[in-house]
Formats: structure tokens, sequence, C-alpha cells
């Protein structure tokens, strides 16, 4: 007799493991799920960056979980089952999760490409203002040349020589 509980209750487990959940009323579908993820896993990688004081945590993330689900008009208990019911149902869950990883690769490599121009451009920005800096460096060091330079007195004309020279010798008497 022993035996045959032992084998109903195995038996009656494997039929309740077996036992496919039915779709919740208000499952979200999948070409919604998917953005709705997206939003979340963003979500996730801010909060996972900031401060990690968990008043600061609880009270930015449940401000913003809930501004995603008003955007995407879903309720948490909405996301909730939804999520349970396609995490026990494994082929689509690994589809909308493959869909999820290619926008975030295709967000990730956007912002990659925005950053390497903005990248290019400070630094032809820096390279042209090093380039003026040069040039105005260059421009002084010749007029402090030019001005250190005595000029020769031969090269004065010949008014100028010949007043001073006069002057010279009036201031001799």
């Amino acid at each position: 007799m022993r035996f045959y509980k032992i084998l109903f209750s195995l038996l009656l487990m494997f039929l309740i493991a077996c036992h496919r959940e039915a779709a919740p009323d208000n499952l979200i579908e999948e070409d919604q799920f998917v953005p709705l993820l997206v939003d979340i896993h963003l979500a996730d990688g801010y909060l996972s960056t900031g401060s990690q004081m968990p008043d600061s945590l609880s009270y930015r993330g449940n401000g913003l979980y809930a501004a995603i689900f008003k955007k995407h008009h879903v309720d948490s208990v909405q996301f909730k089952k939804s999520y349970q019911y396609y995490s026990v149902h494994l082929e689509q869950m690994g589809q909308i999760y493959k869909a999820v990883t290619e926008r975030l690769t295709a967000k990730n490599d956007s912002l990659t490409k925005i950053q390497n121009a903005l990248a290019i451009k400070k630094s032809k920005h820096v390279t042209d203002s090093l380039a003026k800096v040069a040039k105005i460096n260059a421009a002084k060091i010749d007029s402090a040349r030019k001005k250190s330079l005595k000029r020769d007195s031969t090269t004065k004309p010949k008014k100028a020589v010949v007043k001073k020279a006069s002057k010279n010798i009036v201031d001799h008497k």
C-alpha cells in the first residue's frame, strides 16, 4: 500500500509539473513586451551605476519603474504576471530576450558612433586651438625680437643722424 501512495504522489507531482499554465487575462503581447523590457533593463543599468544608498535607490527606482509602466500603459502586476508566464514558456522568453538584446546592442552601437564623432570633433577643435596658439606665440616672439634688436645707425635717415650729431656737439660745448 505504501508503494502505491508513493507512486501516486510521484505521478501527481509529475502531472502538476507538466501542466502548462494558462495565459493570464491581461498578458502583455511579445511585441509590446520587448520595448518594455528594453526600458526596464536601461533603468536597471542606470540605477546600478548611481548611488548605492538604499533609500535613494528605492526612491529613484520606484519612480523610474512607475514612469516606464506608465509610458507603456502597463501596471506592475500585469508586468509581473506576464514575466512569470513567459518565464515558464522558455521558447517565447528566448525570442523576447533575443529581440531585447538586439535592440540594446543597436542602441549601444549608435551611442558609440555618436561618442566617436564627438571625440573626433573635439580633437579637431583642440588641434585647431593649438595651431592658433602656436601662431599667436610665434607672433609674440617675432615682435619681441624686433623690439630687442637695436637699429643700426646706418639705416637711420641722414637728417636724424645729423640732428643727433649736432645735438651731441652742442651738448659738449
